[in-house]
């Protein structure tokens, strides 16, 4: 799979469970709003009324500050560890347990009140091995991996031994499939139908497997910046330029397949039961901070160093077609007793990302700050997993607290 929008060359990294960092290429677009969640917390019955609040902005700045202090290291990047050296992914399983991985490298299973992590599986080629890891979750009866090249799913035991593995339909720029705690689920951007106001649309479907093509929608917005073309019967392209910093609907799935989401452009968040019925919302004018022309200078400057001549023939286009304002909501994280962590914008002119602390009812109750470096990975309750540069600057894992003054 390759991208012609701005003359990549290389091979897109199909499934990111943390915020993208501003990008040029729908790949990171795409797929930048897969996130890890699992929540077991109280949430509104079925019969109780849904609970809708507005928010403004000087409201958002007036939540507590909570303080950020070191919890406990769980691996630092040394070139023998198992720790993720690149670009973490995380995804919750059960009992407290959670995987993180990356592309071309082994699954790594963290277990509470245990330092060394469980091997799933070997990294490589054939049916019982993966090599290009999209995502990691858990079975009632132990784990599965789903690879995208080639296109398969592997499943194994408790025990972390190898069972078997299926083929999957391939994962696209278009078409991707992961696990959000013990949610599976499909990502789909297509073109509308002709009597549509927006040319794409973005939807997510509930699936029973990894190789299901069918599933229930839980979410389907409209795409208005993005231009698709069918180039052959069910596969769509890109035909337009896209916007150097948009980004996707972030969203989270719960224990119960409830589905928490933004749409993104302003602080606003709905969290929907499997049929579609309100649990809660945030509705707010907030939007996201304003796109700087510093920082699409940056960005050229940066992007056109390694550019092809292609991709620099369409970086401006893309540029051109790019909104007033980054997203106010680049990504959203479910803890396992029902709260939300909300990342606020990330951006190339700032140094630090506001977080916020969402109780299981949508009330907004903290805030605090991290580097723009240090990319939140998972949320359980008043901690925070991250990967940030550790000492000597190695990549490392941490569980980072949060405290009240």
């Amino acid at each position: 799979m390759t991208l012609d929008l701005i003359g990549n060359e290389e091979r897109p990294q199909l499934i990111r469970r943390r915020p993208a960092r501003p990008s040029y290429l729908l790949a990171a677009v795409v797929l930048a709003t897969i996130v890890a969640g699992c929540s077991k917390g109280e949430r509104p019955t079925a019969n109780r009324p849904p609970i809708e609040r507005t928010v403004t902005a000087a409201q958002l700045d007036a939540l507590p500050r909570l303080v950020v202090t070191d919890g406990r290291l769980v691996c630092q990047s040394n070139g023998t560890s198992p720790c993720p050296i690149g670009m973490a992914i995380a995804n919750w399983l059960d009992d407290g347990k959670f995987a993180t991985w990356e592309l071309h490298r082994q699954v790594q299973i963290w277990s509470p009140g245990i330092t060394d992590p469980v091997a799933l599986g070997e990294n490589g080629t054939g049916d019982n091995k993966y090599n290009y890891v999209v995502s990691a979750g858990a079975t009632p009866g132990g784990y599965q991996v789903i690879d995208a090249s080639p296109p398969h799913v592997l499943l194994f035991d408790r025990s972390a031994k190898f069972l078997s593995s299926r083929p999957i339909p391939p994962v696209e720029l278009t078409r991707a499939v992961a696990f959000s705690g013990p949610v599976t689920f499909m990502q789909l951007v297509r073109s509308s139908a002709g009597d549509s106001a927006a040319p794409a649309t973005f939807e997510v479907r509930r699936i029973d497997s990894p190789g299901d093509t069918l599933g229930l929608s839980a979410i389907k917005v409209p795409l208005p910046w993005l231009l698709m073309k069918r180039v052959r019967a069910n596969q769509d392209s890109v035909s337009s330029p896209v916007p150097l910093f948009a980004l996707l609907p972030p969203f989270a799935f719960t224990s119960d397949s409830d589905v928490v989401w933004s749409i993104g452009d302003r602080f606003a968040i709905k969290r929907q039961a499997p049929d579609g019925t309100l649990r809660w919302s945030i509705a707010s004018e907030v939007t996201g901070p304003p796109v700087g022309p510093d920082e699409i200078n940056q960005l050229r400057t940066q992007f056109l160093a390694r550019a092809t001549a292609q991709a620099r023939a369409s970086f401006d286009s893309n540029a051109a077609h790019t909104g007033t304002f980054h997203p106010a909501i680049a990504g959203l994280l479910a803890s396992p007793d029902g709260r939300l962590l909300v990342v606020g914008p990330q951006t190339i002119s700032r140094d630090t990302v506001t977080l916020y602390t969402v109780d299981a009812t949508g009330l907004p109750t903290g805030q605090f700050g991290l580097p723009r470096a240090a990319h939140a990975l998972l949320f359980a309750g008043d901690s925070v997993l991250v990967q940030r540069a550790g000492a000597n600057s190695q990549p490392e894992l941490h569980w980072l607290v949060l405290r009240r003054h």
